[in-house]
């Protein structure tokens, strides 16, 4: 995992407090530098001067003591620093993110309560994103053990694989690679042994995608212990169900060749609906740049050329 900086929304909340450990201790693994960011929302910009400058201070405050409490949690070599930004929060905490950077947030919103995270502020940043973006659960996670992976074909699946090898080889525990064989609209008929038939088409063809995975997997961490599972329920319900108890989630953020803002696909989104563990969504790597061709010299009338 090359990340070289945690960046951290801070609120003073419980959630946000959890994601300031558990950025602190990801940080310690990988000898990478930890930014807290508070972000006094904008909207406060239509109550006046005076109440601004009350808001303004209240925020410093704030800042101040979420720094505070996280140096006191920090080991020496986790430098920790903190900024006060203004604007739209997640917007704001968006435009951190890139390949070398994990944004990281708290949430609330755990278990499978279905709708009730709808809009919900970690969902909009890991649409916003376009690097990494964990979303960190503030129910205690000592207990949780092993990564799991939702496992797709696209550039962004290929991504979180390696991203989750990473991360079972770091905590020295099990991967499981999981995927659905599950889809929208399924096979209509009237015989079940055509019904039957179908569905262990799909599961043929989910087995097929984990074998290619795993393969990755262990090429890049061949020390690991992984495991895979094919599930017949709807993905985002089934990757929440197996993670309940992991210590991370991991998965791609959309069917997008390219990260791209506003990007989030339908499986990451009912994940974070209804988040379960500490998730990590990963988007597509940014293409390398590609070398210029070299512009053709014309020939000027009448030039010659010495050979030799």
């Amino acid at each position: 995992m090359n990340i070289r900086e945690f960046v951290v929304g801070v609120d003073g909340s419980v959630p946000a407090r959890a994601a300031v450990r558990w950025a602190i201790a990801h940080a310690r693994e990988h000898s990478a530098a930890v930014s807290l960011v508070h972000v006094a929302d904008d909207e406060w910009g239509a109550v006046g001067t005076q109440l601004i400058d009350e808001v303004d201070s209240g925020a410093g405050a704030l800042l101040d003591e979420e720094l505070a409490n996280a140096r006191s949690l920090a080991p020496g070599n986790v430098a920790i620093t903190g900024e006060l930004r203004s604007g739209s929060p997640m917007v704001t905490l968006a435009s951190y993110s890139r390949p070398d950077c994990m944004l990281v947030v708290g949430t609330h919103k755990t278990g499978f309560h279905y709708g009730r995270a709808f809009g919900s502020r970690s969902l909009q940043l890991a649409n916003l994103a376009t690097g990494p973006v964990a979303i960190i659960p503030e129910t205690e996670s000592r207990l949780r053990r092993g990564v799991v992976v939702g496992v797709d074909d696209t550039p962004a699946g290929m991504a979180a694989i390696d991203l989750a090898a990473d991360l079972a080889c770091d905590h020295h525990c099990e991967l499981v690679a999981v995927r659905s064989s599950s889809v929208h609209h399924r096979f209509e008929t009237d015989r079940d042994d055509e019904l039957r038939d179908w569905q262990l088409r799909r599961d043929d063809e989910a087995r097929q995608l984990l074998v290619t995975a795993v393969a990755r997997a262990r090429t890049r961490q061949p020390g690991i212990t992984i495991r895979s599972r094919v599930v017949r329920r709807t993905p985002g319900t089934a990757l929440n169900e197996v993670a309940r108890a992991a210590e991370l989630l991991v998965i791609g953020d959309s069917r997008r060749e390219v990260p791209q803002q506003g990007g989030l696909g339908s499986v990451a989104y009912d994940v974070l609906l209804n988040v379960s563990s500490p998730t990590i969504v990963v988007h597509a790597p940014v293409p390398a740049p590609q070398p210029a061709e070299p512009v053709a010299v014309r020939k000027q009338e009448g030039e010659a050329h010495a050979v030799g």
